[in-house]
């Protein structure tokens, strides 16, 4: 395990040189699938750096405040959340699996995407603008009123 983490980790810095495939779970091997998913996520970090200082660059000094904390708890939220999702145990690496990197490393780019659309959003309608109209949220699934939810 830990000898997939070495691989991982020497082969990380690779990735932005190849072509990157839709899915990284159609990756020819393990080690192709984690680059993959590195690549997807510095590509998904340079667009939500552009709608972050795109948005940064419209709001008052109380709105770039607010932006900075937000940002700081969205990528711990992240963190946590995939970590949630993946089962990957940051503290004990060892335990992780070979695919564990590539699973994280795909929920960070999901994260990543949907914080891009929410901040793009916002510099069409910044926080505090009352005067303009936001689309409402799509819903997120059909809640069934004779069943309890799990």
């Amino acid at each position: 395990m830990l000898r997939a983490t070495i691989i991982f980790l020497a082969l990380w810095p690779m990735a932005a040189a190849a072509e990157t495939p839709a899915l990284c779970a159609d990756a020819p091997n393990q080690a192709e699938g984690t680059i993959c998913a590195k690549r997807k996520l510095d590509a998904s970090e340079t667009d939500l750096t552009r709608a972050y200082d795109t948005l940064k660059a419209k709001l008052d000094p109380l709105g770039r405040r607010n932006l900075d904390l937000a940002q700081q708890a969205w990528k711990r939220f992240r963190e946590l959340e995939c970590n949630l999702e993946t089962g990957y145990d940051p503290d004990h690496l060892e335990a992780n699996g070979p695919i564990q990197s590539m699973l994280h490393g795909e929920c960070a780019v999901a994260q990543t995407e949907r914080w891009t659309r929410d901040l793009a959003e916002q510099t069409v309608c910044p926080g505090g603008d009352l005067s303009c109209e936001r689309d409402p949220p799509p819903p997120r699934g059909r809640v069934s009123r004779d069943r309890p939810p799990p």
